[in-house]
């Protein structure tokens, strides 16, 4: 039967029992048929037809007497599932159709869809695999694919789970819209399950953001001491999450980092998973492995595996290096002359980290830009221009030779035009500036000032702007680079004396070097698919820093680039960066 039928099954008027009475002028194909084979046999000739259909069209098409098809074909229009046009007299297809497809999807069974991937899953990962859905204010799991070691407690088919101490849970609750996932989280009891349980309000919500800017959850110890789990969502056709899949081991055969290494692989399963529930299907591009050939010493300067590197800053004040891992998250402190990389955990996620002149540093948080002071490991609020916008995060930000900071942002989920840049002025005081962006990033300036540079990288392209340094003011945005759909996505960048862009390229295993009217000019090869940003740095701002990311890399990736995550430096001869500015507050 197929899906057209399944709908009209659920509607009764057309399960009548009583015979129907066949006019003796019915054709041999229609003569022993029912109401219901006649009114899908109209349904689908409506369907398929390129245009609206007049009923002289359907008596022809439909090979009925025009007395049964006035009957159906009113039947049809009063129940919804046609309309009728008067101003043209044509029929085409009505929206109760869409109403019962929602019935129909209420009904949907998720095991069924989710089956064969959750064998291939569990043979791929050779561990336990679990699906669960959500019911009220816990988790409920649905099916288990056993690795063929003791099910442990808790992993049986049934079974209710809390949501703020397991995987499933969280990456469910990251993604639901934002009026009810407050409403969920106002009535969750936070019991402590184990030491390592979020049992804070507060906590558990930054756990979330990052969950939602991971695309997947992790579960350490926080629901029973000694197990490990990673999930990852599913999604209907609405973007909306019906369920969510998980690998579940114990923490001898999965540690924090390979549970991270399996975010991609568990991330694609979740996809097909969507994709065969009628949902979101999102294409993983390729990451292809450049050749041996090195055109510059690139060199590992601090083998960290950070989830997202970013935002490396220069502090000629500290003669250090500031830059941040969004999703551990972190603040790193890397000093050039001792070769030492100091790793700060901060309590919130956290996407960039500017020298103030003042002292410390501003950093930004999905609760505001936040003073940090690394010696007392406080944050103090200073402002927050996105405060009406929760469902959005901060992300690359940097000071003009004014001492402004210009930052921009994106939301918590990507979704498309919902990011904004905004101006930041020393006193605290914020502006909006420009809007309808999708994931805000990179920014620089022309060495004379007369233009700004500005990132969206999922449209592949740097702006450029008209920049008055004096008023803090932009206009005239144009693309100014746009990269090829195969060719890696723009992420952060700087600016060199001669006024050349140097852009690290996601995806691509390089950074490129453009010239000021937006030729490209050099490749150079990293050791890493993913460089995250790129700053000068170095008493002569003669070195490159380049930051790495090691999110949702699979274990293949991650061995074919061990070094991912970590940052790295590259001399190249006769170029020179500018000044970073420090804020000004």
């Amino acid at each position: 039967m197929d899906e057209t039928t399944a709908l009209l099954n659920k509607h009764r008027f057309f399960m009548s029992t009583k015979p129907a009475e066949v006019p003796a002028d019915e054709s041999p194909v229609v003569a022993g048929a029912g109401v219901l084979e006649k009114a899908m046999h109209l349904l689908n000739i409506v369907s398929s037809a390129p245009a609206p259909m007049t009923f002289t069209e359907l008596l022809r098409a439909g090979s009925l007497p025009k007395a049964t098809l006035h009957r159906i074909l009113a039947t049809l229009t009063r129940e919804g599932l046609l309309r009728h046009d008067l101003f043209t007299k044509t029929y085409r297809l009505g929206l109760r159709l869409l109403e019962l497809a929602h019935e129909v999807w209420g009904d949907f069974d998720l095991r069924l869809a989710a089956q064969d991937e959750l064998v291939r899953l569990r043979n791929t990962v050779r561990e336990s695999v679990h699906l669960a859905v959500l019911d009220a204010s816990r988790v409920v799991l649905i099916a288990v694919e056993d690795a063929g070691r003791d099910v442990q407690p808790g992993s049986k088919v049934g079974m209710k789970l809390p949501v703020h101490a397991t995987a499933l849970g969280k990456v469910i609750v990251a993604y639901l819209e934002p009026a009810r996932q407050l409403e969920l989280l106002a009535g969750l009891n936070l019991t402590k399950h184990s030491p390592a349980t979020l049992a804070n309000l507060t906590d558990l919500r930054r756990e979330l953001d990052l969950t939602r800017a991971r695309g997947y959850a992790i579960e350490l110890d926080e629901h029973e001491t000694g197990t490990v789990a990673v999930a990852a969502p599913i999604f209907d056709i609405e973007g909306r999450p019906i369920g969510a899949v998980a690998v579940n081991a114990t923490a001898d055969r999965i540690d924090a980092a390979r549970a991270h290494a399996l975010s991609s692989t568990l991330i694609g399963a979740a996809r097909t998973i969507s994709h065969n529930a009628g949902g979101q299907l999102m294409s993983i591009q390729p990451r292809k492995v450049p050749g041996p050939e090195v055109d510059f010493d690139v060199r590992c300067v601090a083998q960290t595996r950070s989830l997202l590197g970013e935002g490396p800053t220069w502090s000629p004040r500290d003669g250090l290096l500031y830059w941040v891992d969004i999703l551990t998250p972190s603040v790193h402190c890397f000093d050039t002359a001792r070769g030492v990389d100091t790793e700060s955990k901060i309590g919130s996620m956290v996407s960039a980290a500017i020298p103030k002149a003042t002292g410390g540093l501003l950093v930004a948080t999905p609760g505001g830009l936040m003073t940090l002071d690394l010696t007392q490991k406080t944050l103090a609020p200073f402002c927050h221009p996105e405060a009406d916008r929760p469902g959005n995060r901060y992300n690359d930000g940097k000071c003009d030779r004014m001492g402004r900071l210009w930052i921009g942002t994106l939301d918590m989920g990507t979704a498309a035009n919902r990011g904004n840049l905004f101006r930041v002025d020393p006193d605290g005081s914020w502006r909006k500036m420009d809007s309808g962006f999708t994931v805000a990033n990179g920014l620089g300036w022309s060495p004379d000032n007369k233009y700004m540079y500005f990132t969206d990288t999922p449209r592949r392209t740097i702006y450029r702007y008209d920049f008055d340094l004096l008023a803090g003011t932009i206009s005239s945005r144009q693309p100014f680079i746009t990269l090829a759909a195969n060719d890696g996505t723009p992420d952060g960048m700087t600016v060199d004396e001669e006024g050349c862009l140097w852009v690290a390229v996601w995806d691509a295993w390089r950074v490129s070097r453009f010239s000021p009217q937006g030729e490209e000019l050099l490749r150079i090869k990293m050791p890493v698919p993913r460089p995250t940003s790129c700053c000068f740095g170095g008493p002569n701002l003669d070195t490159l820093f380049v930051t790495s990311a090691s999110v949702r890399l699979n274990e293949e990736a991650l061995a074919a680039a061990p070094l991912s995550g970590a940052l790295f430096s590259i001399r190249i001869p006769g170029v020179r960066g500018l000044p970073e500015t420090t804020f000004a507050g």
